[in-house]
């Protein structure tokens, strides 16, 4: 027996008021939820949807809530496997090759030293730029969080730290060289454009399966 629209929005509401506040997560634990219930009634249990919810949430609530590594491991696995794809996708494309171009021709007329600064910190602003935004989208739009990108972005400055490090301490000098940093500029920026789309397409998805405004 399928649940209704109304009950996984049930579900979906009352996760979100046990402080679920993550829309990845939150996805993830109503579907099993919603698939454990589902298992009961297809099992024999003939009593009406609330009141099997009710009992098991009160003898699973609390492990759900405080043991969710698999939740955040399956959206985890999920976001890396989009942001993959969204990567090969035209608009992350386009831009990765629109700022190798800018770069190279940059490096043809400008200062080596000044472009190289530059470009090292482009995808640090960027990344400012990006979660300026998504912090505006969440608190003036209310758009849902996300655990998993949010985690995606402290991994995305951590590497990008370690990036800009490890080139600081290189010393390049010739001009060969420069196109290494290029190259990982140009993908970090790629990168954010596709963590941009990947949140555009949860969010879609989000309404798509609980037809509800995000």
């Amino acid at each position: 027996m399928k649940l209704t629209k109304e009950d996984i929005q049930f579900i979906d509401q009352y996760l979100e008021n046990s402080d679920v506040i993550h829309v990845d997560i939150r996805m993830e634990m109503t579907d099993h939820i919603a698939s454990e219930i589902e298992a009961m009634m297809e099992g024999g249990d003939q009593r009406a949807f609330y009141f099997i919810f009710k009992d098991y949430m009160v003898a699973n609530k609390h492990s759900l809530l405080s043991n969710n590594k698999s939740f955040i491991k399956a959206t985890d696995k999920q976001l890396s496997l989009s942001i993959f794809k969204a990567l090969m996708e035209w608009p992350s494309l386009l831009t990765f090759l629109i700022c190798m171009l800018l770069f190279t021709i940059l490096n043809m007329v400008t200062n080596i030293s000044v472009l190289k600064s530059w470009v090292g910190v482009l995808p640090l602003i960027g990344f400012v730029f990006f979660g300026v935004t998504y912090f505006v989208q969440l608190k003036w739009f209310k758009l849902e969080r996300f655990s998993a990108l949010e985690r995606m972005g402290f991994i995305y400055v951590m590497a990008f730290h370690l990036f800009h490090f490890c080139w600081s301490i290189s010393n390049f000098k010739k001009v060969e060289n420069n196109y290494v940093v290029y190259v990982f500029s140009s993908l970090a920026l790629a990168l954010l454009v596709a963590m941009v789309l990947v949140a555009k397409n949860k969010a879609e998805d989000y309404k798509n399966r609980f037809k509800v405004l995000v």
